[in-house]
């Protein structure tokens, strides 16, 4: 991830990014990468901030549908674990979609 609104990022294959923030580029490729690592992470120990950096990195490559679906299982484990700042984040999440 880049953000600098004034200047672009040096070296090939950034773009901007989905929908997240203005100015914000990415490198898709990269970014699939991360979300593999977080879901392995998210696999050894489920923290609910794994699930909220799969959700947004999904939507910044312009996965919409997967965005949601992390961000949805977000809200749910927020839920179990009553942490009303995560309820609310997944729904922010979501509502963005709809």
């Amino acid at each position: 991830m880049h953000r600098t609104l004034n200047q672009d990022p040096k070296g090939k294959g950034w773009v901007r990014c989905g929908g997240i923030f203005e100015g914000l580029k990415c490198k898709p490729d990269k970014v699939k990468e991360a979300i593999e690592y977080f879901k392995i992470a998210y696999e050894v120990f489920p923290d609910i901030v794994a699930l909220n950096q799969i959700a947004l990195a999904y939507e910044s490559v312009g996965e919409e549908q997967l965005a949601v679906e992390y961000y949805k299982r977000m809200k749910d484990q927020a839920q179990l674990e009553k942490n009303d700042v995560y309820v609310q984040t997944a729904e922010l999440g979501i509502e963005r979609f709809e």
